[in-house]
């Protein structure tokens, strides 16, 4: 029998990890997505306090989705990568913050991001919720949209009530509670994705003023580059160099993971919102046509300044190499000077060495003349040698010949390689 990959069965639930949940209409939604750091507790186990103090089933370790159903409300949890979401339906039309579990909400962990409220009603039926919901729009920024098919019309102003919520009205023509949900829950994660790509934007206003001074230091740099300067100068431009790269490197590490994620959050708003399949409506700009117009440039703001910090960086890495460049060949340069004058010296040395040498036979060669001349002395005191003069003449040549090629020969030992 074949060996089953321990990861099949995991990945292959992946798909169903988030699956969509039923929506009857009339009821009131609230959701949230708080954002979470390591100091912050789990989410998790507040989610197990309340099955826990309920009665019903509590979720299982480290997983990403639960759900809680009682008769007049549901409850559903969600984890992500930074962050959480948590949407409360409430079939008596009730918010959240008004309702049995209005405690636990204000508890949550983490740092609330996001607060919508989603009243949902029939279009033969509007409520006076409804009518509430829609007299809060500002009439200068409400969207609004005929979403899957015409089935449901959804309106908003995007802004951030009084009462610490955004508020939606969705009204439902003929979708079913399955696909009302997905619809729903589409919407929620448009809001969602497009609050926590916009995280990304204090970060690029924040970036922009202090990449400011970095590119002026460094145009400065570059032109200094371009004038002769002397190696001194150039070693302290290149400590300057090197202080903007690691600068431009601090502000690149620090800033790349949220740009990264604004592009990621950014492209799953468009999709989200492509999946509506808006339609337009008498008066009202579309959902997407709003977003398109305030958030669109936003994401610009961030996408310009990424790839300024990259080109900040190329520029800098570039002027870095060009400088060392430069002074890897005038250190080379010193280097042959310092050769050549070493070369110099070492032949005034063999000059003065050979010089030394020409004196040096003399010396020896009148040391051992002497010697030599003390010995004929005694020999010829002794009768062993006659007494002649010729026989000082003869041993001068012979004696200097001598030492000559003794010296001679030592110092060609001393040159030849050792083995």
């Amino acid at each position: 029998m074949a060996t089953t990959h321990p990861l099949r069965i995991e990945l292959n639930d992946e798909i169903h990890g988030r699956s969509g949940y039923a929506v009857h209409t009339p009821c009131t939604i609230s959701h949230y997505a708080h954002t979470l750091t390591s100091a912050d507790a789990d989410p998790l186990a507040h989610l197990a306090s309340l099955c826990s103090s309920l009665g019903l089933p509590q979720p299982a370790s480290g997983v990403l989705h639960h759900g809680v159903e009682r008769e007049d409300w549901t409850l559903r949890f969600e984890r992500h990568g930074e962050f959480f979401r948590v949407s409360f339906i409430s079939k008596a039309m009730r918010q959240a913050s008004q309702g049995p579990l209005a405690d636990w909400f204000d508890t949550l962990p983490g740092k609330r991001m996001v607060a919508i409220s989603t009243v949902v009603v029939s279009k033969s039926k509007m409520t006076a919720e409804a009518k509430a919901v829609k007299a809060m729009f500002n009439p200068d920024a409400i969207a609004g949209s005929a979403v899957s098919q015409q089935g449901a019309t959804i309106m908003t102003d995007f802004r951030i009530g009084t009462d610490g919520y955004t508020h939606m009205l969705v009204i439902n023509n003929t979708l079913p509670p399955i696909r009302l949900g997905r619809v729903l829950r589409r919407v929620h994660e448009i809001e969602t994705y497009r609050m926590m790509a916009l995280l990304a934007l204090p970060v690029a206003r924040d970036v922009q003023s202090k990449i400011r001074p970095i590119e002026s230091a460094l145009s400065e740099a570059i032109t200094a580059m371009s004038t002769g300067q002397s190696p001194d100068q150039d070693a302290q431009l290149l400590t300057k160099l090197s202080a903007l790269t690691r600068d431009v490197e601090e502000i690149s590490n620090t800033s790349s993971y949220r740009f990264a994620a604004a592009n990621a959050y950014s492209a799953l708003v468009r999709k989200r919102l492509d999946e509506l399949g808006e339609e337009r409506l008498p008066n009202l700009q579309r959902i997407g046509v709003f977003l398109d117009r305030r958030f669109s440039p936003a994401m610009a703001t961030c996408t310009a300044v990424s790839d300024r910090v990259a080109n900040l960086a190329a520029r800098c890495s570039r002027a870095n190499d060009l400088l060392r460049t430069r002074v890897d060949i005038a250190l080379e340069k010193q280097n042959q000077d310092l050769l050549r004058s070493m070369d110099a010296r070492a032949r005034q040395q063999l000059t003065l060495q050979e010089t030394v040498e020409g004196f040096s036979v003399v010396a020896i060669s009148y040391y051992l003349l002497s010697l030599l001349d003390k010995v004929k002395s005694g020999l010829i005191d002794m009768g062993l040698l006659p007494k002649s003069p010729w026989l000082s003449l003869i041993a001068i040549p012979l004696v200097m010949l001598a030492v000559w090629f003794t010296i001679k020969r030592l110092r060609g030992n001393w040159r030849s390689p050792q083995p």
